[in-house]
């Protein structure tokens, strides 16, 4: 009784097939009442003769019955019976984490070597290969933010990519850290992200609206991590006539790294802050505190992450199991 309550097709829209079917059936039907109109005219024992073919109608009207069955069977497994379902797990990504990289004109200063922006890519190259559970973001800025990836966990298609961001891509420079904050907010808020992460590379100075934009970020429950890239003395900064960039003075620019500020920043979106090390303690510092075993620790995160749905039993396949003698007979002599 249950299996007749729970009986359905997951396609019923396949059964449409059995239209041409029974538009089919009844040409051929047509054309076997034409053999029976002779038959009232013809004697039984000349109309086999007359009729093309051994045994003329009856083995034409044994061939419609065996296409009949073969084209409804397929139909229904087309269709998908199902009357059980099954459990099947699912999985989906515990965090989410957005790295916001600055492509403002100081990141290719040189105290930190080769260059601020090369430690930043090599960094990123540390993070990408970690074997983790995360969907990464890539989020670069200087005037106006970009999203150079979405969140995906296709780590080789942002590696790719790295090696082609420069300070010369940016259509305008500046350093608008607000800007790229909120757009790494909205990349969190668009997947429904319960932990998500900003990380933010950036040797610039900290305004009012970055603060903000950072307490926007904590507000939603996401934490922003800052790495301070560059050091306290600073260095020049190259320009594309291989000198140093000046200010309205003629002065050399001197790119120096206020860290009191960015640690304020930090602060402000819930997360740590450190400065740019030679080795993985930076980022194993800030990216331990979203780690998996953690997140695994929250009962929101650790229901998401494992759990399971049922789905509906295709039994289709076995139906086609019908036509295997019929296509083992179509291949005898004399019967197509």
């Amino acid at each position: 009784m249950a299996l007749i309550e729970h009986f359905h097709f997951i396609r019923p829209w396949m059964l449409l097939s059995l239209l041409p079917a029974a538009y089919l059936w009844w040409q051929l039907s047509k054309s076997t009442g034409a053999t029976n109109r002779w038959a009232e005219v013809v004697d039984p024992e000349l109309l086999d003769h007359l009729l093309h073919g051994e045994h003329g109608a009856a083995r034409r009207s044994k061939w419609h019955w065996w296409v009949a069955l073969g084209w409804l069977a397929t139909a229904l497994a087309l269709a998908g019976p199902s009357w059980e379902q099954q459990d099947v797990p699912t999985f989906r990504t515990v965090a989410e984490r957005v790295i916001v990289i600055d492509l403002s004109k100081s990141m290719d200063a040189e105290d930190i070597k080769p260059s601020r922006l090369i430690r930043v890519q090599q960094k990123v190259e540390d993070i990408l290969s970690r074997d983790e559970d995360v969907e990464n973001a890539i989020v670069v800025y200087a005037a106006s933010p970009f999203v150079v990836s979405p969140l995906t966990n296709d780590a080789e298609t942002i590696r790719s990519m790295l090696s082609a961001l420069s300070v010369d891509v940016m259509p305008a420079q500046g350093s608008r850290t607000a800007l790229a904050l909120d757009q790494a907010r909205e990349l969190l808020q668009a997947v429904r992200s319960k932990r998500g992460q900003v990380l933010l590379f950036t040797d610039s100075p900290v305004d009012s609206a970055a603060l903000t934009a950072a307490s926007a970020i904590a507000a939603e429950g996401y934490s922003l991590s800052v790495i301070g890239v560059g050091t306290a003395d600073g260095a020049p900064v190259p320009n594309a006539r291989a000198g140093f960039l000046k200010d309205r003075s003629g002065n050399i620019v001197i790119a120096s790294l206020d860290e009191s500020s960015l640690q304020s920043l930090a602060a402000a979106g819930g997360g740590a802050y450190r400065s740019v090390a030679q080795d993985e303690s930076d980022i194993n510092a800030l990216l331990n505190r979203s780690s998996r075993a953690e997140l695994a620790n929250d009962s929101d995160v650790a229901d998401d992450s494992q759990r399971s749905v049922e789905r509906w039993v295709d039994r289709g396949p076995w139906l086609m199991l019908l036509l295997l003698p019929l296509a083992a007979f179509a291949f005898r002599r004399g019967w197509l």
